[in-house]
């Protein structure tokens, strides 16, 4: 992997354009997301504006990871992805979503190969840093280091609750439980009703999240219409009963651990 202002030996892949140091602020989105669950200090901020990566576009419906031992860490800094794993026999289960800011593969800090896919749900923009560089970042750095371990256990608790979500709610409640969901994680401001909500998941990957065939997902956001819960144009969504939508899906974001909806 090649560091920033070094020759790209690498993949072809990771060739497509290394960034200037001009360019550093691209990683802001990674510090707005860590400063959602931890303290990141300016000194912090500048240290993570300084590690080398490779820039590059990904495509829908491709891999965001290309090889299951990769050495570097990819930040989405624009677009949304899933990651995956699939049986045997083909079928796939969603097992979270991501959104801007993101790390999708922090395991690469302490594991040395990967054991799953991560898709592009839309075009994405991604960073990838050398696992090396991020290593010594957060070995220098304690606060960093805790940042880190922050957001690995709030995507803990998102799986913890997508468990529940698959195992013991009901059709109706799983589809307005991640709709729910995926509205607070796309901003900490709360949600105002009417407002329109870029959701870009295909009736078929909300199903293949919670345990549903696309055409159950169809019936089940019909109903939600019919009922004025929600509205829907095509990947446009706007809530005009947030508050029902809540209660049928016995929504609580307290375990998104966002400080200012907690």
């Amino acid at each position: 992997m090649p560091y920033l202002g070094m020759r790209a030996t690498g993949p072809a892949f990771l060739q497509e354009s290394a960034l200037s140091s001009s360019s550093s602020i691209a990683l802001a989105p990674m510090i707005a997301k860590l400063r959602l669950h931890a303290e990141v200090s300016d000194d912090d901020r500048d240290a993570i504006l300084g590690l080398p990566y490779v820039f590059r576009s990904v495509d829908k419906p491709r891999s965001l990871i290309r090889n299951n031992r990769p050495e570097y860490c990819a930040i989405i800094l624009k677009g949304f992805a899933f990651r995956h794993k699939t049986t045997r026999d083909g079928l796939r289960q969603i097992v979270s979503f991501h959104t801007p800011g993101q790390m999708v593969n922090i395991q690469q800090l302490f594991l040395k190969s990967f054991d799953h896919d991560i898709q592009a749900m839309t075009k994405c923009e991604v960073a990838t840093i050398p696992t090396a560089a991020l290593q010594h970042l957060a070995l220098s750095r304690v606060s960093i280091t805790m940042a880190l371990v922050a957001q690995t256990m709030v995507e803990s608790s998102i799986y913890r609750q997508l468990m529940l979500n698959v195992g013991r709610r009901d059709a109706r409640a799983r589809v307005a439980h991640l709709l729910c969901e995926f509205a607070v994680r796309l901003g900490d401001e709360g949600i105002a009703p009417g407002r329109a909500y870029y959701i870009p998941m295909t009736q078929q990957q909300i199903g293949d999240a919670v345990g549903l065939t696309s055409i159950h997902v169809n019936r089940v956001l019909r109903a939600l219409i019919n009922e004025g819960v929600l509205s829907k144009k095509g990947s446009e969504v706007r809530f005009l009963k947030w508050e029902k939508l809540q209660d049928i899906a016995g929504f609580n974001s307290r375990y998104l651990h966002i400080a200012n909806l907690v």
